[in-house]
């Protein structure tokens, strides 16, 4: 089974791809609004999760609430959808002789770029987590190193959705394994914001 996803393909032939992995009652067409202003090099897919949540709702794993409005994530679905993409991806690859990968993923979409990067080093040139944080659930037990991924991660300080901590813990982790991670924080909510889309743009173009 291969991800349905939207497609943008580059203005001349070119080995370089971006994936696009959109947050929990979203849908494909939510990111791939960035397409037009993305570098014409790359091959942009973006991808629609499997499961329905209503109409053009749609989420890569289930989030429960308990009597109390405590959060729990459905692991084995995200793992699930973290192979799913993983093996959509290979097969893009295949099909469309892709070299340099790289992700960008918003927050449902953020945690599993994070996880399918450290879970697979070196496989992704970068990663761009917006808006998420990493589940250290979702990792292999030990991660292999060293990785070359370079990572932006970015955040806005009033999010009400997944806490500004939570992003900012996920850095120091990141840092303390060595990695190449960027940190960027902005004064707006749960969202993309001008500045952090231009800050990104810039991350994409120096790659």
């Amino acid at each position: 089974m291969s991800l349905e996803h939207l497609y943008r393909a580059p203005k001349e032939q070119s080995s370089k791809a971006l994936f696009l992995i959109h947050g929990y009652g979203s849908s494909a067409e939510d990111l791939f609004q960035f397409a037009t202003h993305l570098p014409f090099d790359y091959h942009i897919f973006s991808f629609k999760a499997p499961l329905t949540l209503a109409a053009d709702q749609y989420a890569w794993y289930a989030i429960h609430f308990d009597e109390d409005q405590n959060k729990f994530n459905d692991l084995v679905q995200a793992r699930d959808s973290l192979e799913l993409i993983k093996s959509s991806i290979d097969e893009l690859r295949h099909t469309h002789n892709l070299t340099q990968l790289a992700l960008m993923g918003f927050s449902q979409g953020s945690i599993l770029s994070m996880a399918l990067a450290l879970n697979y080093p070196n496989f992704f040139k970068a990663v761009i987590g917006l808006s998420g944080y990493l589940n250290k659930e979702l990792l292999i037990e030990n991660i292999p190193h060293p990785s070359s991924t370079r990572f932006f991660i970015s955040h806005g300080k009033e999010d009400a959705v997944i806490p500004f901590t939570w992003a900012i813990e996920s850095m120091h982790f990141f840092r303390e394994q060595g990695l190449d991670a960027s940190w960027h924080e902005y004064p707006s909510g749960h969202t993309v914001s001008y500045d952090n889309f231009k800050d990104l743009l810039h991350f994409i173009e120096k790659l």
